[in-house]
């Protein structure tokens, strides 16, 4: 179940089902769950639900009525089933290897919260691991939601169900192996008994044998079940890349406009469109950009409610200096609020994964990146810019994790935190900036040059939670109450 970009749920559950019918789970006769009850089992609605029906009863898979629902219309013989497996799996070889070593790493420091803050019971947890049927992943799908919404953040939820849907969602089904079962069934009893005795230092270690079973289990599969030579795959396109997991943060991939707006103000940033001068005419950025000049004028309405620009008529919308982003915001607009929320949960995400990934990543570092990392840093100290060492931090890992699937996920996040723009001067002034930024700008310049990645990880996850308590604390008084449900880490409690 590949995660397109932009992918919406409709889709991924398409692709679900797809899979499970060329896969044998269901066959020839047979009916898919009635739509209620996908409704149900995946936390969705009819109007997710029906697209992945229809899709399927339009390429002739299922049929569906209202008398006798959706039954499986086609008919694999196993030599065929097989066929489908190997290609399946040869062209996700790369990228599922590449996912499952992302897993610990992005997820591992939200799965301890969510079971130390949650409301799961031990049965819930045991469950999870007890079932070898179909019926089992929509169990753990009902888990997952269960288990993170302690977090309060339905960014992470998304990101999750995809994850899920990619890897687990066809691998577990797939494979039979005891031995994987058995483990994972132990270490979870063993994760429900250190919840119950309240012994957190020992969790996250119990967790991560669960997550490195699998990725053993994934390898084994490989070796002893998929043919190298199932398909064939064009040199011009390596191994994994044309099926690697691809992820949008935006709920729905046809709000292009977010896209676009934020597009415009990483522009903005750099000195593209100097500050005091014109963005070019609606007409001229729909030629430039390949999107519609309705879709331009959204997307310039909404930098025009974050005090990224002013418009007039004739001349268009005017670039605005950085610090007047706050007194000409617009915070009632819809949009925007959302964005604002968009913002605090994509740093409730880093702040939960970002030593971790911070670490993962600088011990894959070789020394001239190393190098180019420090070289940014240091140029941040010169201008007196210590306050975007965050951003910086991150684009780095972005760009160098060792994992695409991490790379993929922290630069969509990334994006997002450009939605800070009008709060930067509310949060803080320039001169606050200076005084609270630039001692952990030395420290962490000196920690690179000397290699101590954990000191640094540690300096950029103490930030990344800084940042996150400004956030949740100022957007409730913007009237974004949302934002309090968020969990705020404590970095005591592992």
């Amino acid at each position: 179940m590949i995660a397109d970009k932009g992918m919406e749920l409709h889709q991924a559950i398409y692709k679900f089902y797809l899979t499970q019918i060329q896969f044998g789970y269901y066959r020839y006769g047979e009916k898919l769950p009635a739509l209620e009850e996908a409704c149900r089992q995946f936390h969705t609605s009819l109007d997710t639900v029906n697209p992945a029906y229809h899709r399927l009863r339009q390429e002739g898979y299922i049929s569906l009525s209202k008398k006798a629902g959706a039954k499986v219309t086609v008919k694999f013989a196993p030599e065929e089933i097989e066929q489908h497996i190997q290609t399946f799996y040869a062209e996700r070889r790369e990228s599922l290897f590449d996912l499952s070593s992302s897993i610990w790493p992005l997820l591992g420091q939200a799965q301890c919260y969510a079971l130390k803050y949650g409301a799961l019971t031990w049965k819930d947890q045991v469950y999870s691991a007890d079932s070898g049927h179909l019926q089992s992943l929509y169990g753990i799908w009902k888990l997952l939601d269960r288990k993170y919404e302690v977090l309060g953040n339905e960014l992470f939820m998304r990101l999750t169900r995809y994850l899920y849907l990619y890897f687990y969602g066809s691998f577990c089904n797939v494979i039979d192996n005891r031995q994987l079962k058995e483990k994972t069934f132990r270490q979870i009893q063993t994760a429900a008994a250190l919840c119950l005795e309240g012994n957190w230092s020992e969790l996250p270690e119990t967790l991560r044998v669960i997550q490195a079973e699998f990725s053993r289990t994934l390898h084994s599969f490989y070796k002893e079940r998929i043919s190298t030579y199932s398909v064939t795959i064009p040199d011009k396109q390596p191994q994994g890349l044309e099926n690697a997991f691809r992820w949008d943060a935006y709920e729905r991939s046809a709000q292009l406009r977010y896209s676009l707006a934020m597009e415009l103000l990483t522009e903005i940033g750099r000195g593209t469109y100097p500050v005091g001068s014109y963005l070019p005419s609606a007409e001229r950025l729909s030629a430039e950009k390949s999107v519609s000049v309705s879709t331009v004028r959204r997307a310039i309405c909404l930098l025009n409610s974050i005090g990224a620009v002013k418009s007039s008529r004739p001349l268009g919308a005017r670039v605005l200096p950085f610090s007047q982003g706050a007194e000409n915001c617009d915070f009632t607009h819809p949009d925007l609020r959302r964005r604002l929320l968009d913002l605090a949960e994509s740093l409730q995400i880093f702040a939960l994964s970002g030593k971790a990934v911070s670490d993962f990543t600088l011990a894959a570092m070789d020394d001239t990146v190393l190098c180019q990392w420090l070289q940014y840093l240091h140029e941040l100290k010169r201008r007196e810019h210590c306050e975007r060492v965050i951003y910086v931090s991150l684009f780095q890992i972005s760009v160098h994790a060792p994992c695409q699937t991490l790379r993929t996920i922290y630069s969509e996040l990334l994006r997002l935190l450009f939605w800070g723009y009008p709060l930067e001067r509310i949060i803080r002034t320039k001169e606050e900036a200076d005084i609270f930024f630039t001692p952990f700008i030395e420290h962490m310049i000196t920690s690179l040059e000397q290699k101590e990645f954990h000191s640094f990880s540690s300096d950029l996850e103490f930030l990344l939670l800084h940042e996150l308590r400004k956030i949740v604390d100022v957007l409730p008084e913007l009237g974004i109450h949302e934002a309090e449900k968020l969990l705020i880490p404590d970095l005591n409690d592992f």
